[in-house]
């Protein structure tokens, strides 16, 4: 059994073709047998409360209901664009995570993050985060009619495109650095990201301990995942072709 690891999807109305090629890839890992870990931001914005699911998002986790049913073992880690995901935790998702994912795989740890807290240096994007990811907050969507939460949502959306752009075009090498050799010294053998939309794989040698850092790209430069093998095999990052 291997570990597909996909992050950054962003599926919308827009990406009808990218939507199908993620059922096609859901119903691939399902025959395969394998295990899917999804990092974050699957949707450009998705909240966990059915009746706030846009008309375009029903099929979609409608057939990830179906082939979890069928025993398909998806786990999920919340990303910028995901509100109170932890709600569909046992249908789709075995597990949601909102901040950190710890997993032993084979004799060795994974440790992940979506990885929109790594760059310290973004304020702006934390202090929304802190603002929109509690539990008042949450509260609230599950209060107000859905009509206007929907309406709502929609311009957070556009919003959420236009602005921080600085933090969103860049690359924070020094903080990812950071991140992954904190995890390493927590016991991790691979630590895994996304949130920059870039490919990145690092290898090093900790004193006797063979550790490796993987970014996941976004699908919308194609639809590239990661394979982490059970065995002492070496991840790997495979295209996904129907």
């Amino acid at each position: 059994m291997n570990l597909l690891v996909v992050s950054d999807l962003h599926l919308n109305p827009e990406t009808s073709d990218r939507n199908k090629k993620f059922v096609h890839f859901l119903e691939y890992v399902q025959t395969s047998g394998d295990r899917l870990l999804i990092l974050g931001d699957l949707f450009d914005l998705w909240f966990g409360w059915k009746q706030l699911q846009f008309e375009f998002q029903a099929d979609i986790i409608n057939r990830m209901n179906n082939l979890a049913e069928m025993g398909l073992h998806i786990d999920y880690v919340e990303g910028n664009r995901d509100f109170g995901i932890g709600f569909l935790e046992r249908r789709p998702f075995q597990k949601v995570f909102s901040k950190r994912m710890e997993l032993h795989w084979g004799d060795r740890i994974i440790a992940a993050e979506h990885g929109d807290l790594i760059n310290r240096a973004d304020r702006q994007y934390r202090a929304f985060r802190k603002l929109t990811k509690n539990a008042m907050s949450y509260f609230l969507i599950s209060h107000l009619p859905a009509s206007w939460l929907l309406a709502f949502s929609i311009r957070l959306e556009k919003s959420l495109k236009n602005t921080n752009q600085t933090y969103r075009v860049s690359y924070p090498e020094d903080y990812c650095k950071e991140f992954r050799e904190e995890a390493f010294r927590r016991g991790a053998d691979i630590v895994l990201a996304g949130h920059f939309h870039q490919e990145r794989t690092v290898k090093e040698q900790l004193n006797s301990r063979r550790v490796m850092f993987y970014n996941l790209p976004g699908w919308e430069s194609g639809f590239r995942y990661l394979v982490i093998p059970q065995d002492r095999e070496e991840p790997y990052f495979a295209d996904f072709e129907v």
